[in-house]
């Protein structure tokens, strides 16, 4: 293209898109304040729900954690129990199932000799 041709361009250009005036030019940053205004608020309501939400999860771990604990420190621990019932419940059965002459045996092992069941595969 010529250089007569891109000024014909450009005046056309011109022409279909007026300059902006001041007051449009006005509107134009108050609008952006409004907008940057708008999107500053929405950014402060998101993180003030995040930190809410963080603390809310950090305060039930810690009420988790401390039910746990108080349990354990005041000796209600639920697998220790579950063990010394079972402990005492073979104790007390095995004590009343052997007989006076097992009880006697300093080695701890019976007389006759027991049977081993193998098999193969």
């Amino acid at each position: 293209m010529n250089e007569r041709a891109m000024n014909e361009r450009e005046m056309n250009e011109r022409a279909a898109h007026p300059r902006t005036t001041a007051a449009q030019g006005a509107e134009r940053a108050a609008a952006r304040a409004h907008a940057a205004q708008r999107l500053a608020t929405m950014r402060a309501r998101a993180r003030s729900i995040r930190r809410g939400v963080a603390a809310l999860c950090a305060l039930l771990f810690v009420c988790a954690f401390l039910v746990v604990y108080v349990q354990l420190v005041s000796g209600h621990d639920p697998a220790l129990a579950v063990a010394a019932k079972t402990k005492a419940a073979t104790t007390s059965g095995s004590s009343l199932r052997s007989s006076p002459s097992e009880n006697s045996n300093p080695t701890g092992s019976s007389s006759s000799p027991s049977a081993v069941t193998t098999s193969q595969s």
